[in-house]
């Protein structure tokens, strides 16, 4: 999970509170919350940009979350979703903070692929649960 806009510290608390709680049915992310500066200001495009995906797999995670100015300034507090690793239909998408946990938890389980997730989303690229 990283910082990619520091425009808004109660924002970002607030965003990082909701994805580090577990949920109702008790499944919580196991992400590392890192704050970039190098990333600050820069738009969706750019930070796609300094991920490129990998083939074979040589990330250490298969996703990455970032809390951008998107999500900052939006109402729902989209983040973004970026595969890192080669797959087809793997375009990046964006998901409330409260579906980190089912996002991250079903990808390090391989019970389900990044594919499902982008293709679940609604008509404005945001991923909000099945």
């Amino acid at each position: 999970m990283i910082r990619a806009d520091f425009t808004d510290d109660t924002v970002w608390s607030r965003i990082r509170r909701w994805i580090a709680e577990p949920t109702e049915e008790g499944f919580g992310a196991d992400v590392d919350f890192v704050e970039d500066r190098a990333l600050n200001g820069l738009d969706e495009a750019t930070i796609l940009a300094g991920y490129p995906p990998i083939c074979p797999h040589e990330y250490r995670h298969p996703v990455l979350f970032v809390i951008d100015a998107v999500a900052v300034t939006t109402p729902e507090h989209p983040v973004l979703v970026i595969n890192l690793n080669c797959a087809v239909d793997a375009r990046p998408f964006r998901a409330l903070p409260r579906q980190v946990q089912a996002i991250q938890n079903n990808l390090s389980l391989a019970n389900m692929d990044y594919a499902e997730f982008a293709m679940s989303v609604g008509v404005d690229g945001v991923f909000r649960g099945f």
